[in-house]
C-alpha cells in the first residue's frame, strides 16, 4: 500500500518537472511576487504594532 503511494508520488513529481520547462521563469516570478508581497505585509503589520505600542505607553 506504501509503495504505491511512493510511486504515484514520485511519477507526479516527475510528471510535474517535465512541465516546468515549458513554463519557464514564470513560475519562478510567481513566488518571487508572492514572497514579495507577504514581506510587505509582514512589515506594515510590525509598523502597526510598533505604532499601537507607541501610543499604548
Amino acid at each position: 500500500m506504501f509503495k504505491d503511494f511512493w510511486y504515484f508520488l514520485g511519477d507526479f513529481f516527475t510528471k510535474s518537472f517535465e512541465i516546468l520547462p515549458i513554463i519557464g521563469n514564470k513560475f519562478n516570478y510567481l513566488y518571487m511576487l508572492i514572497i514579495f508581497a507577504f514581506l510587505v505585509l509582514w512589515t506594515v503589520q510590525m509598523f502597526k504594532h510598533e505604532k499601537e505600542k507607541k501610543s499604548n505607553s
